[in-house]
């Protein structure tokens, strides 16, 4: 008889957080192959699940107010922390102590979106259990700054929610079992908080099942074109897509009149097609055309590392579609890469021309990067290697 194993989610299905709850419900998937799971989470966010023979998945939806006035009573350093879910402890509480009585849980995953408000309850009411938690996006937007090694601001607000964050990753990592960080710099960034507890953390990196892509996989003729591959609804997405269509992509087409420049993703932001909608070369994909297609057959994919952009697995696909991507260094410091072997880093607006340019002109150059790319996600960032490790440490 299978274990059972309780799992807290509070999926939104929000546009600035459509990444995060990929991610969650990859991991629930991973996780269902050795437990039958209870899947506590809210009711507006039932979307159907694809499960393997023999596997149990009970859903329990709550019934939450998610824009109660509570939800606005947030600490200062949780402000801009959209996962967070003030209230969710409220909510779930009675399902929770409902589950927990019938069920003697011994093991318990704490999605990131719920991180501070039910690990004290399951702490308290299954003391024995082995709690595991993930920590993808953990930091507040007003944190990132310091920790990716931007200058640190002397607003006494900024220093005073940087000690809020590294007190509260120091409790998580107290009270969680198994703590699953997204790379070698987020696991480092909790490592070096406590010393006792660092034998806790663990990268899971973000992932991808190549079996999605299949029926991509055929070779194809590349075509002068680039996809925009980021989310395009959030405030520094619109941004990122404003100031490359005014600063940059008048000057790629100066080079390759013939450019094509396709838009993919579900919606795009009013602000950026009133941008675009008299220039013929720039074509909106829209939600139901799969956008791995357009992927695949150009030549050059931009995906900005900019907080909110949601970008990692943006930057997967394009390297299970072998074809090359172009973003910020800042991805360094989260993925396995480096500039001209399977990457190519731009930090200016300069350097996004230059490096689109080289793309479109130098096929072969292209080719290689993209091959050195495919490589490295089938070694690091592929469903089963992940599910491997994950499964290792429940």
């Amino acid at each position: 008889m299978r274990e059972r194993m309780l799992f807290l989610s509070a999926q939104n299905q929000s546009a600035e957080d459509l990444e995060g709850e990929m991610r969650t419900g990859s991991i629930l998937e991973i996780l269902l192959g050795k437990f039958d799971i209870d899947l506590l989470t809210y009711a507006s966010t039932h979307k159907d699940m694809s499960t393997n023979d023999g596997t149990a998945l009970t859903v329990h939806y709550i019934n939450g107010c998610i824009t109660s006035w509570r939800s606005m009573l947030r600490p200062l350093h949780i402000l801009r922390n959209f996962t967070n879910r003030s209230h969710a402890e409220k909510d779930m509480k009675s399902t929770i102590m409902e589950l927990c009585r019938s069920n003697n849980y011994r093991h318990v995953f704490i999605s990131h979106s719920l991180l501070g408000n039910c690990i004290d309850m399951v702490r308290n009411l299954l003391p024995e259990a082995s709690v595991i938690t993930d920590t993808y996006r953990f930091e507040s937007g007003l944190a990132v700054g310091k920790e990716i090694g931007k200058p640190s601001s002397s607003n006494p607000y900024y220093k005073l929610n940087e000690a809020l964050v590294r007190r509260n990753k120091r409790r998580l990592m107290n009270k969680t079992g198994v703590l699953l960080a997204t790379s070698e710099w987020d696991a480092l960034s909790f490592k070096s908080l406590s010393f006792a507890d660092a034998r806790k953390v663990h990268v899971v990196p973000h992932f991808i099942k190549m079996n999605e892509y299949d029926a991509f996989t055929e070779p194809v003729a590349k075509e002068n074109s680039m996809v925009l591959h980021w989310n395009m609804n959030t405030r520094q997405g619109i941004k990122a897509a404003q100031n490359f269509f005014k600063k940059s992509y008048p000057l790629i087409k100066e080079q390759v009149p013939d450019i094509k420049c396709y838009i993919t993703g579900h919606e795009v932001h009013t602000d950026v097609l009133t941008l675009v909608k008299d220039d013929v070369s720039v074509i909106i994909t829209g939600p139901l055309k799969p956008s791995a297609d357009y992927i695949r057959r150009a030549k050059a994919v931009l995906v900005p590392i900019l907080e909110g952009c949601e970008v990692s697995r943006n930057i997967l696909e394009s390297w299970a579609l072998k074809t090359p991507v172009v973003t910020s260094s800042i991805v360094c410091e989260r993925l396995n890469c480096e500039h001209n072997r399977n990457i190519l880093l731009a930090n200016t607006s300069v350097d996004v021309v230059a490096s689109v340019i080289t793309l479109l002109k130098n096929p072969e150059m292209a080719t290689i990067i993209a091959d050195r790319a495919h490589r490295t996600l089938l070694k690091d960032y592929e469903v089963n290697y992940v599910k491997n490790k994950i499964l290792s440490l429940v």
